[in-house]
């Protein structure tokens, strides 16, 4: 028997050949590589590992007080929702996840949603192969003269921003935990929430997925918006209420939405939003490049070997346990 098991409960990447590779450093190691998303099934394989990787599957406090002498819960990701972190820390269970491997990544990819939703490439391309090259019938605004809101000012929104300053004479920005100074010298202007949904033509949400954020798009929030504004959501699917994004662009209370997340993923077949022309869908790939990917992945593992070897892990999210471990010189 290993003296340390590690279980992954899902992944959607080809191979777990990093994970392999540097897991190796701990000598005597078990990994245990599943599909499981289902918390009995999670429990099942997982009641006995000394770390658990996860990243759809939801590790709840039902999980977590099933596990018998795990150290870390580890995310494929940089949002930590789906973990109870009180339970977590008081069993005294790491939580960890990647920080900083992506915002390159998900800001080029809400960079060009708006460039998109603006001048309607795909639309145009689907057009011309269905012999309409003479039809217009498309009425585009201009970009520099329209107004971008952006709901965050975190890492990625600043880097979405520096992206499409060249195209964007206003753009807007409202985070309540980052003063106006900063905003200003970053070459944005500060705005309430609500000056955003009143005046922006353009709403890229960048905002982590929070209680306070849950459903912070609602019916009564899109009728607050320009019957001509756009939404634009690269964070996560549950800051917008599913079913009233597409009551309001269904009934015209905002022109178009350009998504990367769903409130639920994979959507039905039958999902409203990917039969309605008012609407771009990605499948959740803002993250992804082949060097993110292999930094998401590595990550992971590091930080897992960090911890079972008794070290603090670099990206711990519950920091209320560094105190078991001993300050690195």
């Amino acid at each position: 028997m290993a003296k340390y098991k590690v279980v992954i409960t899902d992944r959607e990447y080809e191979n777990i050949d990093n994970e392999l590779r540097i897991l190796a450093e701990l000598k005597d190691v078990e990994v245990l590589d599943y599909q499981y998303r289902d918390e009995e099934e999670v429990i099942k394989v997982a009641k006995d590992c000394d770390a658990l990787i996860i990243q759809y599957a939801k590790a709840t406090k039902k999980v977590i007080d099933a596990l018998d002498h795990c150290k870390v819960i580890a995310k494929y990701a940089t949002g930590i929702d789906g973990i109870d972190i009180a339970e977590a820390t008081k069993k005294g269970i790491c939580v960890t996840n990647v920080n900083d491997y992506c915002a390159d990544e998900v800001s080029t990819h809400a960079a060009a949603l708006l460039l998109d939703v603006v001048r309607r490439t795909q639309e145009f391309n689907s057009r011309v192969k269905a012999g309409q090259w003479y039809r217009m019938g498309i009425k585009i605004p201009s970009l520099r003269e329209s107004v971008v809101g952006v709901v965050s000012f975190g890492r990625i929104a600043r880097a979405y921003i520096d992206k499409i300053k060249p195209f964007c004479s206003q753009i807007w920005v409202y985070d309540k935990f980052v003063s106006e100074e900063d905003m200003v010298k970053y070459g944005a202007v500060p705005k309430s929430f609500d000056e955003i949904l009143a005046g922006a033509d353009y709403i890229s949400v960048h905002a982590p997925l929070t209680e306070e954020t849950h459903h912070m798009f609602h019916r009564e929030v899109f009728k607050r918006m320009k019957p001509s504004a756009a939404l634009i959501n690269v964070a996560r699917g549950a800051l917008v209420k599913e079913e009233d994004l597409i009551w309001a662009l269904a009934n015209g209370e905002i022109a178009f939405a350009a998504l990367d997340v769903l409130e639920n993923e994979p959507p039905q077949e039958d999902c409203p939003l990917l039969h309605m022309d008012n609407v771009i869908v990605t499948p959740h790939t803002a993250w992804y490049s082949t060097e993110s990917q292999k930094k998401l992945q590595s990550t992971v593992a590091e930080d897992v070997v960090r911890v079972l070897q008794g070290k603090i892990p670099v990206n711990l999210v519950n920091k209320e346990l560094t105190s078991l471990f001993e300050v690195e010189k």
